[in-house]
């Protein structure tokens, strides 16, 4: 007769039990003043010091519904941007700014602003200095008429390749209104106004650039000149040098230098950072039956929970009806999927209104 096996005895357990041991012992360890682990690692560290022997996969179910916890997660290290590689015909798109610069005085007229221009695809740039007699009041100096006429004099100079572009992006200030969009229209621009600075990164990018180049000698000059009560001269004096050097140095996304990449039908940009699939309408679309937190600016995930469908929208007029847009614009990495069984901290679930 052949041997049999002893019996195994079968444990059943409760998992709904064991979801409450874990749910219940965690609270006490998460939410206290030494608590708020920032990942499941240092929860599962805590809790091995505790006595408890929970797994870690427990620790980052857990973790991962706590609202707290959901909010102040790290920001993405790197969040990514609709490109503008796909713009690869020079003269184009235009990209302008306004930079702020350093009162330099010639003769009657002080200079306080330059007018930045650069165009997308070849990232050829130009800039004009923007001055005038009186500077007590600087923002009155920044006028549309005085933007119009900084702009008509990059596109009419003949040595200046820029002309006028099919787009001409800003930002959403006054000075880029009035008779610069007056401008635009006569010569057929349509200008488009960018819902955030990121949207103008490259011209952003260039006044940074100035920002360095043009302000250590400014600040040597002034170092000089304070005992006698002189205004410096030396951005003003140095710009066009500058611009020119600028303009005929290889770029890392181009290969090229600008001066080369204007004179040219097409040009191939690479994007700044790669990123495996898609950007902007052609990424792959979330469902909108799903709870989300968008990234606040500059780091912290927003408290409020939205269905995907309602974030953010505000309500703009439209003479004759209402229209439902987008306030900002997002990419998923800004998008924070939230579970439908997130906890909210013991003292506030057990509030009653």
């Amino acid at each position: 007769m052949p041997a049999q096996l002893p019996l195994i005895p079968i444990i059943h357990i409760n998992t709904s039990r064991r979801d409450e041991l874990v749910s219940t012992t965690l609270q006490k360890i998460y939410y206290q003043p030494i608590g708020y682990h920032r990942n499941a690692k240092k929860l599962l560290e805590a809790s091995l010091k505790a006595g408890y022997d929970f797994s870690l996969n427990e620790m980052y179910d857990w973790l991962e519904r706590q609202a707290v916890h959901q909010i102040h997660k790290p920001r993405p290290r790197y969040i990514p941007r609709a490109s503008f590689c796909s713009i690869t015909t020079p003269n184009k798109v235009h990209q302008a700014d306004v930079l702020y610069m350093p009162y330099d005085k010639v003769g009657r007229v002080t200079y306080l602003f330059c007018l930045n221009v650069v165009d997308v695809a070849s990232r050829f740039k130009a800039s004009v200095p923007i001055g005038a007699y009186s500077v007590k009041d600087r923002e009155g100096i920044l006028t549309s008429k005085t933007i119009a006429r900084a702009i008509e004099k990059i596109y009419d100079d003949p040595e200046c390749p820029l002309v006028w572009p099919e787009t001409f992006l800003t930002d959403r200030g006054p000075e880029f209104r009035g008779d610069c969009e007056k401008l635009m229209r006569e010569h057929g621009v349509k200008i488009q106004k960018a819902k955030s600075k990121r949207t103008m990164g490259i011209v952003e990018r260039y006044n940074r650039t100035l920002i360095d180049k043009l302000f250590p000698s400014q600040d040597a000059s002034d170092l000089l000149t304070l005992h006698l009560n002189k205004i410096s001269r030396v951005w003003l004096k140095n710009l066009a040098i500058v611009v020119e050097y600028i303009n005929n140095s290889n770029t890392d996304q181009l290969g090229i230098s600008p001066v080369d990449a204007i004179e040219k039908e097409e040009v191939f940009a690479k994007p700044s950072y790669p990123r495996d699939g898609s950007i902007g309408f052609d990424e792959e679309k979330l469902s909108g039956d799903i709870l989300v937190r968008y990234l606040l600016y500059p780091s912290d995930w927003r408290p409020v929970l939205y269905w995907l469908e309602e974030v953010p929208f505000g309500l703009i007029d439209n003479d004759d009806y209402i229209l439902k847009r987008p306030e900002r614009s997002f990419v998923q990495e800004e998008l924070m999927i939230i579970p439908y069984d997130t906890e909210l901290p013991p003292h506030i679930a057990c509030i009653v209104p």
